[in-house]
């Protein structure tokens, strides 16, 4: 038993390598991370030559700390990740992109426009005439078709 406490020290490390390699398979949790600071901060408590109960202590109180600024960094990364990135997915990433018309679209009938190399049904939003070649801009999508208008010269978007 006293050999056991001579080498806790190690056995503290261990466990936080442990906890590592708990983490490394828990991939977007960031749980068992905490886990291995306190039990690092436990081995530097005991390199230091603090006693049991002492390295115990500071192994919960680490772990504890670690976890709630991990959390709270995490939140605000993810919190501000929504509201100053927008990535926009699937089709909402369409609206205000810029494509070609490759077939004539005329009023109340759809054609074919290309955005971003991708062949797409529309309709002009101002239920206009575009010609073939006609530079546009995506203002919604309805469906399986997009609405579209002509892309003024200068604009930025």
């Amino acid at each position: 038993m006293m050999n056991a406490i001579n080498n806790i020290g190690y056995i503290w490390l261990i466990i936080a390598f442990a906890f590592l390699f708990a983490e490394l398979g828990t991939p977007g949790l960031f749980f068992f991370v905490s886990f291995a600071i306190g039990s690092f901060a436990a081995a530097i408590t005991f390199f230091l030559g603090f006693s049991l109960t002492a390295q115990f202590v500071v192994a919960i109180s680490t772990t504890l700390i670690s976890f709630f600024f991990i959390r709270n960094y995490l939140k605000k990364k993810s919190l501000s990740d929504v509201i100053y990135e927008e990535s926009h997915t699937n089709i909402d990433a369409l609206i205000n992109k810029k494509g070609i018309v490759i077939q004539i679209i005329e009023p109340y009938k759809k054609g074919r426009v290309k955005i971003g190399g991708e062949d797409w049904l529309a309709e002009s939003q101002e239920k206009m005439s575009l010609q073939k070649g006609t530079v546009v801009k995506v203002i919604e999508v309805r469906g399986n078709r997009v609405i579209v208008q002509p892309e003024i010269k200068g604009s930025k978007s």
